[in-house]
């Protein structure tokens, strides 16, 4: 992993003598998903100090940073804060909520240069005047930002923002992916497996359309799903597993999976099925975790999903879940043209051309360079918006 040595390395490296620019980055932690991780690498990587943009560090002196034109404040998911699922829906969370705005006050009155990643449509599983109050205040803090990125560049039109690639988890600097490789020639030098297991990993959530699936899923296919979930999503699940009589080939493994089991189920699985439902999230992680890596992706025809296949050729889509079974019988009937070794190697190398370390590091730094320029030629760029 990256440190702030490295960050001094990489000064050391454009041979100047200036302190590193700083970015304050929110969240700084993720327990649920490496993303975070990944982000402070990377920007390390390309040269800059990392700190958390959080009350703690501001009150420990790293409030001036704020005032620093040179300091960047880089915000994912600000207004989760805000919300809590406790099961029986999403609501508003009353000690969030002031510190959401406390921020956007931060964001409006220093001169730290703001960057807002646009994940979400909405809080996932939001319903109601709580969906709208969450995309009013995603509105809020992307007015507030001097630029916006997505990882789906369908939506960079949308949302006045700049895309820049989601980063694979699988090609990362320190990681050892030859094993990964190693099982899957194996496997495949020996004729392969003579059918395609099917997954669904990740938590285990009603925007994710699970139940949708399950209630077309065509019997004698095997599926896993694992992840964690709430109790009433689960029940609902088991209950369509039982009324369709699905328990001989769909497996329910509903807990908690950590880094190194989900990379080995992401290893072990010959197609991901990503069927999340479209006014939630624009891209889904996971497809980061598999494409490159496991044969074939399905996914609901989303925007991003709709991208994605016309980049890959080994990304399936369905519109809706009564043409599910057509494409899983179809997955299963050319299973030997998707296995075949050289197919899976040279899908391999498209995932790094466009969304591995170095292409990263490219697109990142070029636009945080673009950000810390004057003013008046951000206003003039067709790729990056200032703050109104």
């Amino acid at each position: 992993m990256s440190t702030p040595a490295a960050a001094r390395e990489a000064q050391r490296a454009r041979g100047t003598s200036k302190p590193a620019p700083r970015v304050l980055l929110s969240p700084f932690t993720n327990t649920t998903n490496p993303y975070i991780a990944l982000q402070k690498q990377l920007l390390r990587d390309i040269g800059y100090d990392v700190r958390p943009l959080s009350l703690r560090y501001l009150l420990r002196g790293g409030f001036v940073d704020l005032f620093r034109r040179s300091t960047v404040l880089m915000l994912h998911w600000i207004e989760l804060r805000a919300f809590i699922d406790k099961g029986r829906g999403v609501v508003p969370r009353l000690r969030g909520l002031p510190v959401v705005l406390l921020y956007c006050a931060l964001m409006a009155l220093g001169r730290a240069r703001v960057v807002c990643f646009v994940h979400d449509h909405a809080v996932h599983n939001a319903r109601g005047a709580v969906r709208v109050l969450s995309v009013a205040l995603m509105s809020l803090v992307r007015r507030l930002a001097d630029v916006r990125i997505v990882h789906d560049p369908h939506y960079a039109g949308h949302f006045r923002a700049r895309y820049l690639p989601h980063p694979l988890y699988w090609d990362v600097p320190g990681r050892a992916p030859e094993a990964m490789w190693a099982a899957r020639a194996t496997q495949a030098a020996h004729g392969g497996t003579p059918a395609p297991s099917f997954a669904i990993l990740g938590t285990v959530e009603p925007y994710k359309g699970i139940a949708e699936v399950l209630a077309a899923w065509p019997a004698g296919h095997t599926l896993l799903i694992a992840g964690r979930g709430q109790a009433a999503y689960l029940d609902a699940l088991h209950a369509i597993l039982r009324d369709r009589n699905l328990a001989a080939c769909v497996t329910l493994d509903a807990r908690f999976l950590s880094d190194a089991e989900f990379d080995a189920r992401i290893g072990a699985a010959d197609v991901l099925i990503l069927p999340h439902v479209a006014d939630s999230m624009l891209v889904s992680g996971a497809f980061f975790e598999a494409i490159g890596r496991v044969p074939v992706v399905i996914g609901r025809a989303i925007p991003f999903m709709r991208w994605a296949a016309e980049q890959f050729d080994n990304v399936l889509l369905f519109e809706h879940e009564a043409t599910l079974p057509e494409v899983v019988r179809f997955v299963a009937e050319n299973w030997p043209r998707y296995s075949a070794a050289q197919v899976v190697a040279a899908r391999r190398q498209q995932a790094i051309d466009m969304f591995g370390w170095e292409t990263c590091r490219h697109a990142y730094r070029e636009c945080l360079d673009a950000l810390a320029q004057d003013s008046r030629t951000l206003r003039t760029s067709p790729a990056v918006e200032t703050r109104p």
